[in-house]
C-alpha cells in the first residue's frame, strides 16, 4: 500500500514539473509573491455554443490535474466526502453552479456523489473507450468525475427534488431503475456556502 501511494505521489510530481517546463502552459505556472491578474478564457464553440467568458479560478497544481489532464484524485482523501454544510458545490475551474446539496448523499464509493445536477446542461458527457461516461463541466469542459447508472433508488430521494431533476441528467431506459451516481472528484469542486442562504 505505502508502495503504491509513493509511486502515485511521485508519478504526479513528475506531471507537475513537466508542466511547469512546457511552453504555453501559464495556468500551471506557481504564483510568485506579486499578486497576478486573473487569466480570462472565452468558452469555445465546443462549450454548447455558448460565448460567455469567465475567470479562471484556482491555480492549485493538484486541482488542474483533476480539471484539465483528467487523472483521479484518490478514495477518501477529498474533505468534500464529509460535508454537511448548505450550498452549492461550484465548479473549481471556472464557477459554473454544478450540484447542490440537496442531491449530495454518501454513496460510499470514496468520492463526493450526487444524484442530480443542479439545472439543465450543467454538465456535458463525453463517452470513454472503457465505456465509462465523463462529466465534464459545461462551460469549460473540465473533467469532473464519471457517472454510473448505480444511484439512490427513485423511492429514497423526495418525490418533489426527482420531479425537478433536469431531463439532461442521463437516466437509464429500464423503468423504475436507479437514479444516476454523479462520482465526482473532490478537488474539481469548491463548495460556495453562501448561495443556499442568498436563495432562502
Amino acid at each position: 500500500m505505502l508502495g503504491c501511494f509513493r509511486f502515485q505521489s511521485i508519478f504526479l510530481l513528475c506531471c507537475i514539473l513537466l508542466l511547469q517546463s512546457s511552453a504555453g502552459v501559464a495556468a500551471f505556472q506557481f504564483p510568485s509573491s506579486e499578486k497576478m491578474p486573473r487569466t480570462r478564457m472565452k468558452s469555445s464553440p465546443s462549450n454548447q455554443g455558448t460565448n460567455e467568458s469567465y475567470s479562471v479560478q484556482t491555480r492549485n497544481p493538484l486541482r488542474l490535474l483533476v480539471l484539465r489532464l483528467g487523472l483521479t484524485e484518490l478514495a477518501w482523501t477529498s474533505p468534500l466526502n464529509y460535508q454537511k454544510k448548505e450550498g452549492t458545490y461550484d465548479c473549481a475551474y471556472c464557477g459554473q453552479k454544478l450540484f447542490d446539496t440537496t442531491s449530495k448523499y454518501d454513496s460510499r464509493s470514496g468520492w463526493p456523489s450526487f444524484w442530480r445536477t443542479i439545472e439543465e446542461e450543467a454538465l456535458s458527457y463525453k463517452m470513454e473507450m472503457d465505456g465509462r461516461l465523463e462529466c465534464q463541466c459545461g462551460r469549460c469542459s473540465s473533467h469532473l468525475g464519471h457517472v454510473f447508472l448505480d444511484g439512490p433508488r427513485q423511492t429514497d430521494v423526495p418525490q418533489e427534488l426527482l420531479e425537478a431533476s433536469p431531463a439532461s441528467d442521463p437516466r437509464s431506459k429500464r423503468e423504475n431503475a436507479r437514479l444516476p451516481r454523479f462520482c465526482i472528484n473532490g478537488a474539481s469542486l469548491k463548495v460556495d456556502e453562501k448561495a443556499s442562504s442568498s436563495t432562502n
